[in-house]
């Protein structure tokens, strides 16, 4: 009677763990949730990797936020220091994400996502502004963090 009892409760388990691998967990969307700006560099356009600045968020802009939600919606607290002080300045468009690609795109401009992981994303930006006067477009560099 126990090697009958023993039997199918090895068999109920063999089961449980064949569904797991037919049914496998969708992959989580690592872009999602609530970022904070940590670092933003300045890359010269004329060899896209000399830096000609680095900075980090002022005490007002350390307050932003971004945020990628599941529905496709990038919303942003922005916080941004002015003559007036420190300003909030929300705001909400439509992204896309392209995994294959490494392609986020926000309203209508496309950026190359260089790391994302569950707490750090790094997407590397045309800014259509020649820093150094060189003559050619210069780029931004953004790390956030969860």
């Amino acid at each position: 009677m126990k090697k009958i009892l023993i039997g199918i409760v090895c068999l109920a388990a063999l089961t449980a763990c064949k569904d797991d691998d037919e049914n496998p967990k969708p992959e989580e969307n690592l872009l999602l949730g609530v970022w904070k700006k940590e670092r933003i560099i300045t890359i010269s356009g004329m060899d896209n990797t000399t830096v000609l600045d680095e900075e980090t968020p002022d005490a007002c802009d350390e307050k932003s936020t971004y945020e990628y939600t599941s529905d496709g919606k990038y919303i942003v607290e922005a916080y941004s220091t002015t003559n007036q002080g420190c300003v909030y300045e929300p705001s909400t468009q439509n992204y896309t994400y392209n995994k294959s690609e490494n392609k986020l795109t926000v309203g209508n401009q496309t950026a190359d996502v260089l790391e994302l992981t569950s707490n750090k994303l790094v997407v590397f930006v045309p800014d259509h502004y020649d820093y150094n006067n060189d003559g050619v477009d210069d780029y931004l560099k953004y790390t956030f963090v969860k």
